[in-house]
């Protein structure tokens, strides 16, 4: 999809705890305080703002061709000295989340899976900041604020603002790869969270944004 000429900056501040697994951590696993990722805030814009959201159950997974019906790219959105709240306790819905498939099944017989883990979550009040290119929600819903969900089950509130002060941006080179544009990278979170070596300034990150089509 060729996006519309705009870039907005973002400034992002989550209103209740969020997680995702990031980080292996102690009988469980941990977020990582000071990323959220593009794919994260374009699915949730999808959901929140569309009338039609892309299906997200896949027996497997094809971003690239779920980003390619939306009408926005973005950055990752980045943090700085975020903070983490004591572990919590989770259960996992097997059935909802899993699908219950054979070899769901054969993995909970063997004894090497569990439905409760722990989990550290990012505290409410985190902040961040990046860039999305294309349809403005801002100018559509003609409001200065909205809020989005994200994380595990979206139980996370993430309220965005347009910000017109971002001046630079870091880039996710694992969706970059998904679009065939190859980036140096920095270092690696998750196969799906890999960021970029360069800090991209707005109009570099909104050129290079706009060829991921």
């Amino acid at each position: 999809m060729r996006l519309k000429n705009e870039s907005i900056g973002i400034r992002a501040k989550t209103l209740t705890p969020f997680y995702y697994h990031g980080l292996y951590a102690l009988d469980g696993s941990a977020t990582h305080p000071n990323v959220i990722t593009d794919t994260a805030l374009m699915f949730a814009l999808q959901a929140a703002l569309l009338p039609n959201p892309i299906p997200i159950l896949r027996s497997t997974p094809d971003y690239r061709a779920d980003l390619s019906k939306m009408p926005w790219r973005a950055s990752l959105l980045w943090g700085d000295e975020n903070d983490m709240i004591a572990p919590v306790r989770h259960t996992i819905d097997v059935e909802r989340e899993g699908g219950n498939h054979e070899n769901m099944q054969k993995n909970m017989g063997s004894g090497h899976f569990k439905k409760t883990f722990f989990v550290h979550e990012v505290a409410a009040g985190a902040t961040y900041q990046g860039l999305l290119v294309g349809f403005n929600p801002f100018k559509w819903l003609k409001t200065e604020q909205f809020v989005v969900r994200i994380g595990v089950s979206r139980l996370g509130l993430l309220a965005l603002q347009p910000a017109k002060e971002i001046k630079s941006v870091k880039l996710n080179t694992a969706t970059a790869k998904l679009f065939k544009r190859e980036l140096p990278e920095a270092h690696r979170i998750l196969d799906t969270i890999r960021i970029s070596q360069q800090s991209f300034s707005v109009k570099e990150a909104s050129a290079e944004l706009r060829l991921w089509y």
